[in-house]
């Protein structure tokens, strides 16, 4: 099966280089919205992961090793994003780092796409009638700036 990301374009597919900051209110949502998952976060990260690899079976071969650590890394490290969202001289180069990382462990960009729409529907799944389309357009500008500057 063809992966859909790369037949249609979807909302992680093309945007602007090197995206400015994040606007106050954006960021506020998030903030908000990941305060919800607090109590959950692992449970979280196994789910995204399980999303990802549901729709992306190919991917399953990238993630090599310990799953559970890797899911405590996702989920530290977006809890590190949303709480420096606001500070760009802070966030970007964390992104920078975490691009440079995902390079060495050869994490190409086609797979950016995916995990976007991945976090998205997980986000989807745990936050039910809370996550409105005013939300999801927030997570979506939150993961295009970081994929934008991880590259």
């Amino acid at each position: 099966a063809m992966m859909t990301s790369e037949t249609t374009r979807g909302p992680f597919q093309h945007s602007s280089p090197k995206a400015p900051a994040m606007p106050p209110e954006t960021v506020a949502l998030l903030r908000e919205s990941f305060a919800l998952l607090s109590p959950r976060l692992d449970e979280f990260g196994a789910a995204f992961y399980r999303q990802l690899f549901e729709s992306n079976p190919a991917l399953r071969n990238v993630f090599h090793g310990d799953m559970e650590k890797q899911t405590h890394a996702l989920t530290a490290m977006l809890e590190l994003i949303i709480k420096l969202l606001d500070m760009r001289d802070k966030v970007v180069p964390l992104i920078h780092y975490l691009g440079d990382r995902h390079r060495a462990m050869q994490v190409r960009r086609e797979y950016y796409a995916p995990f976007g729409e991945a976090l998205i529907a997980t986000l989807a799944a745990f936050l039910g009638d809370k996550f409105t389309p005013e939300l999801r357009r927030a997570w979506v500008q939150a993961y295009r700036y970081m994929a934008d500057n991880m590259r």
